[in-house]
């Protein structure tokens, strides 16, 4: 019994480590968007982490950004790194990102421009798929976004 707490102990600081929960108080972007072009909602049907976004879009790049997120820590820092570099985000360099975090938290292979190193501090999570679905909300929501800006849609 104490080795399988001593095991926990050390996933889970491996998992919830000082940067990760450093970067829990520091998510950028909390004010929403009164006059959005568009806005999203995703939750994880896994864990029920929640992100709500709003976005002013020109020429196909986020020029401004608001969000509201509710989710663990594990959400939560990847909803700070993600809003670190939202601004200026075009959906080709989205999709890009998106797809390298999402082989990342399948595999833990961590392959990421200078920009976004950052998101290897999750790579911890690869692991634990409980967690993946909170970690992909962030790319989730802004894939939405992109999505329904590119159908002529901006309804949440």
């Amino acid at each position: 019994m104490d080795q399988q707490k001593a095991y926990l102990r050390v996933v889970m600081s491996e998992l919830y480590n000082t940067e990760i929960l450093r970067l829990t108080t520091q998510i950028p972007h909390l004010a929403r968007l009164s006059d959005a072009d568009v806005s999203a909602v995703k939750t994880s049907r896994i864990c029920g982490s929640r992100i709500t976004a709003e976005a002013r879009v020109q020429d196909g790049v986020i020029t401004e950004f608001g969000q509201e997120v509710k989710a663990c820590a594990l959400g939560q820092a990847s909803a700070a790194i993600v809003g670190e570099q939202v601004i200026g985000l075009s959906e080709a360099e989205l999709s890009d990102i998106a797809a390298r975090f999402r082989h990342m938290v399948k595999t833990g292979e961590v392959d990421f421009p200078q920009k976004w190193e950052k998101l290897g501090l999750l790579s911890a999570v690869t692991d634990h798929p409980g967690r993946h679905g909170s970690v992909v909300l962030p790319f989730e929501v802004l894939e939405q976004m992109f999505a329904d800006l590119n159908a002529g849609s901006s309804a949440a």
